[in-house]
């Protein structure tokens, strides 16, 4: 088998289902309502057996304006397209509105057919040939084979065939590298067995009994049974009509346009970026996505980046995208195809930037990684969410990676979990850092520093905590910067008070000084100096950092020298008495109970005394 889907396109009623009846003996309209009014309405699956023994997979889309949702999901799928018109018809809107969408799909090998042949007579079949040859000269279909066919007496249907099996030789399958995802155009239910979705794969391998997951929803299911068009098989590979029998799913839980991955891959989004291939001159307000299965609705801003139209669309409902997936634009009244686009960003994590912009318009992977990683800011970006944005394996982003490595473009922060930023935006943090850490001591000069979680909120973005510490590593590394305790400060940084404030803070040890044991509250110096509390605040735990004052409890101070003094009493007493009890505090430094408790407390919690049931006896810290 063959790894290549064939799609029909074409306007309505030119026999694109007979056609495919006619090549494989399967009518593709399984609808009740299809049948009643002979119209396609929903996309049709079957296999065709070509004279080489190859099998492809044929879908079949409808023709109707109306239903051009359904034939964006089967076209998003198709590799070769046979572009049906009928003869005695000729080229109508449905015909060039279908030629163009495969063409903005970036679908590029096709067949014209010319059905309903035995309705007209040569003359008028010559007029069509010509009619259909001068229409496809300006298309992807330029060079393409066109093929007269009746699919009510079989005529020319072989050579349809002869001729298809000819241009699939050379037509490439698609990989069967990268991370497997089916886009899911069809769900429902089957007794005994369950859900059931259906797809063509996009990329890469499922196997039975896999973990996956149904994304945007980030739901979890289990492959059961797989099937490739309609044999049971244990794999489906990229290329393949697949039905997946999901384990644990309710056919409620899922619906077309989402998508089949590995568990924990994709990320979905509402914000894309992408380039544009206009058919219409811009329209302001809300556009309908067709991308993969799916229908979105959304608005576009537009950017002009070295005469190529690139878009940042916003949507309304998430969505899972990859770098280079294609899709379609069309305007919701009327209905109108407006253009077509490649996915160059699939979740944009800034403001538009033509920098990175032109990254990710280059056709060079090593370029593309650099818009990514550019894009990703100080956040970073991990090497597995790299090679998703890509739909691929890191293996595939190695080499890329490599290369910006060595060539200094790119760091990586956390070599654990592969997390890198682009150096230039290192540099700029670094240098911002040191910025903040100056304007901190310039407003706080009695202060030792800035606390780490202080300088990381301070900076522009969420930095991630992980290059935060590479960073701050290498500015200390440099001699640039310094920890002590939990302050970051500039090298060589000496806290003061200045000249006003250090007249303060002395008057204040000199007149805790003077209260001996019984120290007025902070506050009351402060209004005894006239000060304020901020001030206050700022001379006191300056003295309390040079070690002149202590904190006994709330805003109750008292000096080292007290302190000491205070140490020396209890030592003395305990060691004549075995013990101390608080009545014994208020005797040896003659305070009240107001006083005794709160030194005394102090004692116990820097482990300078220790309680025993009510007294107290030397403790380690003693």
């Amino acid at each position: 088998m063959k790894r290549i889907i064939i799609g029909t396109a074409g306007h309505v009623d030119h026999g694109k289902t007979s056609l495919i009846k006619a090549m494989t003996g399967v009518d593709c309209d399984r609808l009740k309502e299809e049948k009643q009014r002979g119209l396609t309405i929903e996309l049709g699956f079957t296999s065709l057996d070509l004279p080489s023994g190859e099998k492809v997979g044929v879908v079949d889309v409808p023709g109707h304006v109306r239903f051009i949702r359904h034939m964006l999901s089967g076209a998003s799928g198709i590799d070769l397209v046979m572009l049906v018109v009928a003869a005695d018809e000729g080229v109508m809107p449905q015909t060039i509105e279908h030629i163009q969408i495969c063409s903005l799909l970036g679908i590029q090998r096709g067949v014209v057919v010319l059905t309903k042949t035995d309705m007209v007579d040569d003359d008028l079949l010559e007029l069509a040939f010509s009619d259909i040859r001068d229409f496809i000269s300006h298309t992807f279909l330029k060079d393409a084979p066109v093929v007269a066919v009746s699919s009510m007496n079989g005529n020319g249907i072989e050579e349809l065939k002869r001729v298809l099996d000819e241009q699939i030789r050379s037509l490439e399958e698609r990989r069967i590298t990268g991370i497997p995802i089916l886009p899911v155009d069809r769900v429902f239910t089957i007794k005994g067995f369950g859900t059931v979705v259906t797809g063509t794969m996009k990329q890469g391998v499922f196997e039975e009994d896999q973990e996956v997951e149904i994304q945007p929803a980030g739901r979890k299911a289990r492959v059961r049974h797989i099937q490739v068009h309609g044999q049971e098989t244990g794999r489906a590979m990229a290329g393949m009509r697949t039905a997946i029998n999901l384990q644990g799913f309710s056919r409620e839980d899922i619906d077309r346009g989402q998508w089949v991955v590995p568990a924990g891959v994709f990320k979905p989004t509402r914000l894309i970026d992408a380039r544009l291939d206009l058919l219409d001159k811009p329209r302001k307000g809300e556009v309908k996505i067709h991308i993969g299965t799916a229908e979105l609705t959304g608005e576009m801003s537009l950017h002009s980046v070295d005469e190529l139209i690139v878009a940042r669309i916003r949507l309304k409902e998430p969505v899972i995208a990859a770098l280079g997936d294609r899709f379609i634009i069309r305007s919701i009244s009327p209905s109108l195809t407006l253009a077509g686009g490649t996915v160059l960003n699939p979740s944009p994590q800034r403001r538009f930037s033509e920098e990175i912009a032109r990254d990710l318009l280059s056709a060079e992977k090593i370029c593309q990684v650099t818009g990514i990683v550019k894009d990703a800011g100080v956040r970073g970006i991990s090497k597995k969410d790299l090679a998703a944005v890509f739909a691929e394996g890191v293996s595939s982003v190695e080499r890329a990676i490599g290369d910006l490595l060595s060539s200094g473009q790119i760091i990586r922060f956390d070599p654990n979990n592969d997390l890198y930023v682009f150096d230039a935006y290192a540099r700029s943090l670094k240098a911002l850092m040191l910025e903040k850490v100056g304007e901190y001591h310039a407003a706080h000069a009695s202060s030792p520093g800035i606390s780490r979680e202080h300088l990381r909120s301070s900076l522009k973005g969420s930095v991630d905590p992980k290059l935060f510490h590479k960073l701050l590593t290498d500015l200390m590394k440099k001699g640039e910067i310094e920890e002590i305790g939990p302050d970051i400060r500039k090298k060589g940084f000496a806290p003061t008070l200045g000249d006003v404030m250090e007249a303060v803070g002395e008057k204040v040890c000199q007149m805790l000084s003077a209260s001996g044991f019984e120290p007025p509250r902070i506050q009351e110096l402060a209004e005894k100096l006239s000060i304020g509390p901020k001030q206050m605040e700022e001379v006191t735990a300056f003295l309390t950092r040079q070690g002149r004052l202590i904190k006994i409890k709330d805003d109750l101070y008292a000096t080292d020298v007290m302190v000491s003094r205070l140490k020396d009493k209890v030592r003395e007493f305990i060691a004549e008495n075995a013990s101390l009890a608080p009545a014994d505090m208020k005797q040896i430094i003659g305070v009240s109970r107001k006083y005794a408790i709160p030194f005394l407390e102090y004692l116990d919690r820097i482990h300078f005394t220790v309680r025993v049931e009510n007294v107290r006896k030397l403790g380690l810290g003693k």
